[in-house]
């Protein structure tokens, strides 16, 4: 498992069709720049299931810093690599202009 800590810039859901007929599948996107470097480098996370959506979906907040606990999967199809970074867990931070430390 990894760990990351960043800003969340963009939050998605989105509906996939079932192709065997059954009900649709619901994923959430969240993409975030992690903090603590001199790049802007930008990751996007995936969360799959209406279930985990529901679970994770209050600490997924724009604009607030988060700790995403995270495994990095990858499946191969025609020759290519296709990488998923699945959201294991989300701690939102406090939010430092509504709760000071002092």
């Amino acid at each position: 498992m990894f760990k990351i800590r960043g800003k969340i810039i963009d939050k998605q859901i989105e509906t996939i069709e079932n192709k065997k007929g059954g009900d649709p599948h619901e994923k959430m996107l969240i993409t975030i720049i992690e903090a603590g470097t001199d790049f802007d480098n930008k990751y996007q996370f995936e969360i799959f299931g209406k279930e985990k959506i529901t679970v994770h979906q209050s600490n997924v907040k724009l604009d607030r810093f988060a700790t995403i606990e995270f495994y990095i999967k990858a499946n191969e199809w025609k020759g290519r690599f296709f990488t998923t970074l699945n959201v294991k867990h989300i701690n939102l931070e406090d939010d430092i202009t509504t709760n000071p430390p002092f």
